[in-house]
């Protein structure tokens, strides 16, 4: 079973364009989850990236954050969390 890396973006939108954000982050195979949140951020997209021997994880989350996130027409800002350690139920 591989390993992943997981990620939270807080991302700034265009007012009024925060679910077109949302419905092309969905398009990103890397994100998992994407909510509209109220606050200083508009958008919270959970990133999974899988870890590999090559690229280290945040290399990778950094990457896409750059190379496919920022590119989405009406993203204006993002903040990333990279999580160190964490557990689920």
């Amino acid at each position: 079973m591989p390993a992943y890396h997981k990620a939270f973006v807080l991302i700034k939108a265009d007012p009024g364009h925060e679910k077109n954000v949302v419905e092309n982050l969905m398009k990103i195979n890397d994100v998992q989850e994407a909510h509209v949140i109220p606050g200083e951020w508009d958008i919270m997209a959970v990133v999974n990236i899988q870890k590999d021997i090559v690229v280290p994880g945040d290399q990778k989350v950094y990457n896409l954050v750059m190379d496919q996130i920022t590119k989405i027409k009406h993203v204006q800002d993002t903040n990333t969390m990279v999580s160190q350690y964490s557990e689920t139920k």
